[in-house]
């Protein structure tokens, strides 16, 4: 392969130099073809001018009345922003400007089907300790703060236009006003998060919806596209909060910022969905997309935290995979290509997951992803699990379900899968995924399976720290 060249890696906790060819495309943050993102020195100045010119929107001073009863819901810890630390105080600051005092509002933690929010963190990373006192005097006593629960305190609002059930949380119709304070960054489904309420208040029949094997596991859904023509996870979101709306006979009040480095804001707007959308996106393009060709081989850091669980949990393989799901236009592998993941997969599983060795299980006994999820009924309604989502901060029964099955991802991504590094190998090899005991093995058996002598390579040493990048491919 000619002349060699050196590149360190994220690995678990801590960085492993490879070798490869001087052909290969490197891709980190911060290079030319990924330059750095500008973040907005005043970023409380453009949440306040957000909300003075929302889009498609009147401002919040018009929309808020004196003895309206207002929830803020906001994202959880698993969106990584600071942003909520500024705009939830300044959405308070404002509705006290038109008349509505603190004991008139509460505020939402929008889990999802995620495990709840500590009361520490929320009040350390989300809200900040003297926002908190505010609403929460001290644990134990009365609060205007909760944590969304997609088991219980939900209605039911029909049928959206593509066969969605509708439910969310009873907040959304209790209050008169309804704001979602959110944020806007690189996502492996539907391109860019956004839209917070769809997911984030939804009950268990609509996750059961939005995260179904048809619209959440299909080849159509795994890419980075943010147009719903082309993504269909993104129009039935758009389905089922269009439904919402359109029940509720109100409009759901967005203030949104665009995430850069360091989870730092770079813009702020604020209005209604899907007008909001039809700005944000097209500003998130500017910022992170990449263009690139083709490759045989791709090669991915993977670093020991992923959000959900540690990659320890071979629940997490299908997250090894969000580098084939940005990709826009073409895949980002060629036919035939194949992707070698650096990480560490020991099969230790977190107390948060309590669902997963279950599931993990029941994985290994299905013939396919499809017939894996016929079980979902089982998940959602084991007492055990329920228990502990509900009381011990576990995450819902059925995102065990959700999690474990996207080692498909690699199946319908790539002709081989191979994870090299401190792993159980026969973890790897009951997921469809190929194990090698370091880089070298790995390169090895992916050119087997390319069946080229000068492959073309993309490595991307850090593709997990943010800012993350969208593929356009050519």
């Amino acid at each position: 392969m000619g002349e060699m060249k050196t590149v360190r890696m994220r690995y678990s906790t801590a960085w492993m130099d490879i070798r490869v060819p001087d052909s290969a495309t490197v891709l980190e943050y911060g290079s030319e073809a990924f330059p750095e993102i500008e973040v907005h020195p005043h970023p409380e100045e453009a949440v306040r001018e957000a909300l003075r010119h929302p889009i498609g929107a009147p401002p919040l001073a018009e929309l808020a009345r004196p003895g309206q009863h207002v929830a803020i819901a906001f994202d959880d810890t698993f969106k990584t922003t600071d942003a909520n630390l500024y705009v939830i105080p300044i959405i308070i600051e404002e509705l006290g400007k038109a008349g509505i005092p603190e004991q008139d509002i509460e505020l939402v933690a929008a889990v999802g089907g995620h495990r709840k929010c500590m009361p520490l963190e929320l009040r350390d990373k989300l809200l900040g300790p003297e926002l908190y006192r505010r609403f929460c005097p001290f644990e134990g006593g009365a609060s205007r703060i909760r944590n969304h629960d997609c088991t219980e305190g939900n209605t039911y609002f029909g049928v959206s236009d593509l066969g969605d059930h509708v439910e969310y949380d009873d907040v959304v119709q209790q209050a008169d006003l309804v704001i979602y304070a959110g944020s806007i960054k690189p996502l492996g489904f539907g391109g860019y998060s956004g839209q917070g309420v769809s997911i984030g208040l939804a009950g268990a029949r609509t996750l059961d919806c939005l995260h179904s094997h048809a619209v959440y596991k299909t080849r159509e859904v795994l890419n980075g596209e943010c147009d719903p023509e082309k993504n269909i996870y993104r129009a039935h979101k758009l389905a089922v909060h269009r439904k919402l709306e359109e029940v509720l006979g109100k409009r759901i009040f967005y203030v949104d910022t665009l995430m850069g480095p360091g989870h730092r804001t770079v813009k702020a707007y604020a209005g209604y969905v899907p007008e909001l959308e039809q700005v944000e996106y097209p500003d998130a393009d500017e910022l992170f997309v990449v263009d690139l060709p083709q490759f045989d081989i791709v090669i991915n850091g993977v670093p020991h935290d992923l959000s959900y669980d540690m990659s320890d949990n071979p629940g997490t393989l299908g997250v090894h995979a969000q580098v084939l799901r940005m990709a826009r236009e073409k895949p980002l592998l060629r036919e035939g290509g194949a992707l070698i993941s650096l990480g560490q997969v020991r099969g230790i599983i977190s107390k948060h997951r309590p669902a997963d060795h279950e599931a993990l299980q029941l994985l290994r006994e299905c013939y396919d992803l499809e017939e894996f999820f016929e079980h979902s009924d089982y998940f959602w309604n084991h007492p055990e699990y329920l228990r502990a989502y509900k009381h011990h901060y576990a995450f819902s029964p059925k995102h065990s379900v959700f999690m474990c099955g996207d080692a498909a991802h690699h199946w319908k991504l790539t002709r081989k899968s191979i994870v090299a590094g401190d792993v159980v190998p026969g973890l790897i090899r009951e997921h469809g995924l190929t194990p090698a005991r370091d880089f070298d093995e790995a390169f090895r058996v992916a050119c087997e399976t390319v069946g080229k002598t000068n492959p073309d390579i993309l490595v991307l040493p850090r593709f997990f720290d943010d800012p993350r990048p969208v593929f356009r491919v050519r």
